[in-house]
């Protein structure tokens, strides 16, 4: 191990033992220098030698970049303070966009040797730091990275659980850190006595300290050698690492404990220059050399100029804790003095109050609401927290909290809301309260009980006298009724949720969700009334997103898919730094509307990112409808356990069990993967468990999900023909009601099957012709080419052999460009049956495009974006992923396709066109 403290009797440059991790430790570099990504977790009590063991591993053999941060208890709630660390710059973002920047810079640095990525203390860390890590972590798949993480419990509450579970995934490695053997503390005593202890007396060192590093240090330095070597004596308890660090301050000069002192307030790490004003210290070099020579400090690259770090984070706490209420405060006045950034300012004048002050914890509050109202949650949140610590009246502090809870959801940070939850002032106002709890329930997805709170909280309320509070709570109740379908609800309260223009207070979800439930209600014109002022997509700015994603909701309901596409394509463009709860709902609607366009290989890449975001940023409450979707083009291309994973993801979620919504969406993913793989009574069975939702808000549009479709469609497949003309005559006159083409196109092709299946020739054949119009119509490719072959089917049963073919192969080009293997599989059966010579010809898996039949779904997505001219850096953007891992893609599909270069991949992989199942 290094010893903590040079200037004493110990060299401090010996590391003594732990030969077993160090080896397992440059095995795993190994693997990472062979692109294979590996985690790693130090776990051990305070002072076991876990940062040691990583700091003589890092220094004797990384060859390459290393990013090293250590978390600080002080600074636990200064959003990415250790992220900032980490990159060299301030992070004033949000975890999506962090963890982006992380793999970014992780991506720029590999080069010929391994990236080392170290944080230390890692239970000590500020959560968004933490959850901008794991949403990096997640995304790592090719890279040269080794992760190390340092922490005393892995139970710790303190760490997020989304780390958490990837810290105790089979892929992690997990190092436990017991007591140095008996062995090493002779070595080790060396280090500190003119002669090294006897076997027999480091053995009975080893008994008293059970091998911990930092006690034996504290011994050999403290006890006389001949009371150590004597087996008579008995060893002293030893003293406390913090007494072991004060003692070495006291023996500083003024200067150079005035200058450790100002660098505890400031920080782990600071700049010399920092740190001497602060301290107000003449000569910085001579105080910085004393410090030094005492084993308090050391200096650490800083830009271009000197900069000072704490040896280990302990050293730091100890100095810190003991300066004493009046040296604090003046210490984090001045510092708040001399600071321009206004969080930082409030943050080290809340740490010189040593009491209540109803002044500063207004002061905080203000700041704290002024961050909310542009979604800068990660800041509002702590300055929230400040607040309710000082304020006097514990009903205050209970609303502050409780406002600190909403900020702590709105970002995504739900474990940290919850515990504020539990611990609210007696004294906080019941509607108040009530209001908070039933907020989080909602994201939590416990929607009976966050309508119970709401209830609760809308009937304590004083009508009138804190309308900010009704915003609130009216806002929530949006969200419940969304949940359960209940869309009229929804417009009912909307509008007591709104102020200043129109514009939601909370985290941006609100005028979506108000003009998707008018969508819904077929209330189109009012809808787009609301919308009216907003520009084309292009000139949009982030102040309106959620306003462009409802007018998109709009075009997507009415059958105007390409203008849907235009909003939606904006907003996940404006949304990449915008509200959390959006950023999954505009990849997921965007990824269906192009699924409808028959863009299906972009549908599948968002899909993806977006299932993977809602679980990095807390958005359970929305995943499983996510999933759920992601399902459909898997279950249509045949790649049936792929769709199972999805749908058993969603189906895991308990909010199924008490959300309208959710439960229709999954019902349908999974009856949609039963209906093609040709199970048409297990698809009606689960179709008509939705029947109990029929006179929902949320069912009225047919085209929202398409359940009553596919029921009727499953229905005529397991011979129940009168069932199926009943639903389909229903479905129809809800379609024309709202003048529905795309429903209008599907009723129409199933009139015809069911024609068909009656033997009824005359009008099947002008239901068809009427399915080709109206699917053609509408834009809907994969509508256009179900019909061709259900057309061209019932054509080949009826004789007309010709005209059969035209339709069959229509239909089996339209599929192969959608990657449709199942439908494909059935054109060929059609064909056979028809007469038509097929030897020679593809196979249905032959008949998919050349390049996505050689290559993996992500290397499809890599080559597809590389064709259009994106750079590595901008796809990985585009996909979330690091840039090794788009190199390492781009790699495999230029083998697989015998390719060199980007010139040749355009012409092997087709070139996005509508319908042909590539990204748009």
């Amino acid at each position: 191990m290094h010893a903590a403290m040079p200037g004493g009797r110990g060299d401090g440059a010996a590391f003594l033992g732990r030969t077993g991790e160090l080896a397992e430790l440059r095995r795993l570099y190994g693997e990472a220098s062979a692109g294979r990504p590996r985690l790693v977790v130090v776990e051990g009590p305070a002072g076991i030698g876990k940062t040691a063991l990583v700091r003589c591993f890092v220094t004797d053999t990384a060859r390459g970049g290393v990013l090293t941060a250590a978390g600080e208890e002080n600074e636990a709630e200064l959003p990415y303070g250790v992220l900032s660390r980490l990159l060299g710059r301030p992070v004033r973002t949000d975890p999506l966009t962090a963890g982006a920047e992380l793999l970014e810079s992780l991506g720029e640095l590999q080069h010929d040797e391994p990236v080392v990525l170290v944080v230390d203390d890692t239970h000590w860390a500020d959560t968004p730091s933490l959850r901008a890590l794991t949403f990096a972590l997640r995304r790592l798949r090719a890279d040269h990275v080794l992760c190390l993480l340092t922490l005393r419990d892995l139970d710790d509450r303190r760490i997020p659980g989304g780390l958490r579970r990837i810290l105790t995934d089979d892929t992690a490695v997990r190092l436990r850190l017991a007591g140095l053997a008996a062995v090493d503390l002779v070595g080790l005593s060396a280090r500190f006595l003119t002669e090294p202890l006897p076997a027999d007396a480091a053995r009975r060192l080893h008994t008293h300290t059970r091998g911990n590093p930092l006690h034996c240090r504290a011994l050999l330095e403290e006890v006389p050698a001949a009371v150590l070597r004597s087996a008579a004596a008995t060893l002293p308890a030893p003293q406390s690492y913090t007494r072991f660090v004060l003692d070495r301050l006291a023996r500083c000069g003024p200067p150079a404990r005035d200058l450790v002192q100002a660098a505890a307030v400031l920080g782990m790490r600071c700049t010399l220059i920092r740190a001497a004003h602060l301290a107000d210290v003449a000569e910085p070099p001579a105080a910085l050399g004393e410090a030094l020579a005492h084993g308090l400090l050391q200096e650490a690259a800083h830009d271009a100029v000197t900069g000072i770090a704490f040896t280990h984070p302990l050293v730091r706490a100890a100095v810190y804790h003991q300066l004493g209420p009046v040296r604090r405060t003046a210490l984090h006045t001045r510092a708040a003095e001399s600071e321009d950034d206004e969080f930082t300012r409030l943050h080290h004048r809340a740490f010189a109050a040593h009491g209540p002050d109803d002044r500063l914890a207004a002061e905080l509050a203000d700041c704290a609401r002024r961050r909310a109202a542009v979604c800068r949650w990660v800041e509002a949140a702590p300055l929230l927290r400040y607040a309710a610590r000082l304020t006097t009246p514990p009903s205050e502090r209970g609303r502050l909290d409780c406002e600190a809870i909403e900020a702590y959801l709105f970002d995504g940070r739900e474990e940290e809301a919850d515990s504020v939850a539990a611990a609210l002032p007696d004294a906080t106002d019941p509607a108040v309260r009530c209001c908070a709890r039933g907020h989080l329930a909602l994201v939590a997805g416990r929607i009976t009980q966050a309508r119970t709170l709401l209830d609760e909280a809308w009937r304590l309320r004083t009508p009138g006298a804190d309308a900010g509070l009704e915003e609130r709570i009216a806002e929530q109740y949006v969200m419940v009724h969304m949940m359960g379908g209940h869309a009229s609800q929804v417009c009912r309260w909307a509008e007591p949720a709104r102020r200043d223009g129109g514009r939601a207070r909370s985290g941006g979800t609100l005028r979506f969700i108000h003009l998707a439930a008018l969508g819904q209600l077929g209330a189109f014109d009012e809808g787009f009334r609301l919308a009216e002022a907003l520009p084309q997509a292009a000139l949009v700015g982030p102040e309106d997103i959620e306003l462009l994603m409802g007018r998109a909701a709009l075009y997507l309901y009415s059958d105007r898919t390409t203008q849907a596409r235009q909003d939606l394509e904006r907003a996940v463009e404006l949304v990449r730094r915008g509200p959390v709860p959006l950023r999954v709902i505009a990849l997921a609607v965007l990824a269906k509307t192009e699924f409808l366009c028959g863009s299906w290989d972009s549908a599948m890449t968002r899909w993806e990112t977006a299932s993977s975001v809602a679980a990095d940023l807390g958005q359970g409450w929305i995943a499983p409808v996510v999933h759920a979707e992601a399902a459909l083009p898997l279950a249509a291309r045949g790649e049936y356990a792929r769709a199972e994973e999805h749908l058993r993801i969603a189906r895991g979620n308990p909010v199924i069990q008490e959300s309208a919504m959710v439960e229709l969406f999954v019902t349908y993913g999974r009856a949609f993967l039963a209906f093609v793989r040709g199970d048409h009574s297990a698809a009606v069975d689960l179709l008509r468990t939705l029947v109990v939702h029929e006179d929902l808000d949320l069912t009225a549009e047919p085209s929202l999900v398409a359940w009553r479709d596919l029921l009727a469609e499953a229905l005529v497949g397991a011979g129940r023909l009168d069932e199926a003309e009943e639903v389909l005559a229903a479905l129809e006159l809800r379609a024309l009601r709202r003048s529905r083409a795309s429903t209008l196109a599907a009723v129409c092709r199933i009139r015809g099957t069911l024609y068909a299946a009656r033997r009824e020739p005359k009008p099947a054949r002008d239901a068809f012709t009427e399915a080709l119009d109206r699917a053609d119509g509408a834009g809907l490719p994969f509508e256009r080419a179900r019909t061709e072959l259900d057309f061209g089917a019932f054509l080949r049963r009826t004789g007309r052999r010709a005209p059969a073919l035209e339709h069959l192969r229509a239909a089996r080009s339209r599929f192969a460009g959608l990657g449709a293997v199942p439908f494909l599989e059935r054109c060929d059966r059609e064909l056979t049956a028809c007469g038509a010579a097929l030897e020679g010809a593809p196979t249905a898996s032959e008949a998919l495009p050349w390049a996505r039949e050689r290559l993996t779904p992500q290397e499809h997505a890599v080559a597809q974006l590389a064709a259009t001219g994106l750079t590595n850096r901008q796809i990985a953007r585009e996909l979330v992923l690091s840039a090794k891992t788009v190199e390492y893609h781009l790699s495999h599909a230029y083998a697989k396709l015998g390719i060199r270069s980007r010139v040749e991949l355009v012409a092997r992989v087709a070139a996005p066109t509508e319908g042909s199942g590539t990204s748009g």
